[in-house]
């Protein structure tokens, strides 16, 4: 059953970016349980239009979009978590499907930055 295990703890690095300061555990129903390390640094969500409506949905699709994320999952993969979460977080149908085709078809950040990689000088 999806499910996160209380809410992530972050200190804000600027007005984007934020660093968990402690570990982070969700459960997925396609990919089981999952731990997101302290120091993960994440821009939550980003979907423009609809950003920042549903963060913790975002820091776990961050997560997984990086190349050496356990599990490692594919881009489709990682889109459908998104999605699960954002149904999980009661986000509306329209808003929900929005994000989830705009994660899915864009183009370039997916398994680039590393689960270590931060701001430089952070």
């Amino acid at each position: 059953m999806t499910k996160i295990y209380g809410m992530p703890k972050a200190e804000v690095i600027n007005y984007k970016y934020s660093k968990l300061i402690e570990d982070w555990y969700f459960f997925s129903d396609i990919i089981g349980l999952c731990r997101i390390p302290e120091g993960f640094t994440c821009d939550w969500e980003s979907v423009p239009l609809l950003k920042g409506t549903s963060k913790v949905s975002g820091l776990i699709h961050d997560y997984l979009s990086r190349k050496d994320s356990v599990p490692l999952v594919t881009k489709e993969i990682a889109a459908k978590v998104y999605l699960e979460f954002l149904k999980f977080r009661g986000q509306g149908f329209i808003r929900r499907y929005a994000k989830y085709i705009t994660v899915r078809f864009a183009f370039g950040y997916f398994h680039k930055k590393k689960v270590n990689w931060q701001l430089e000088g952070k």
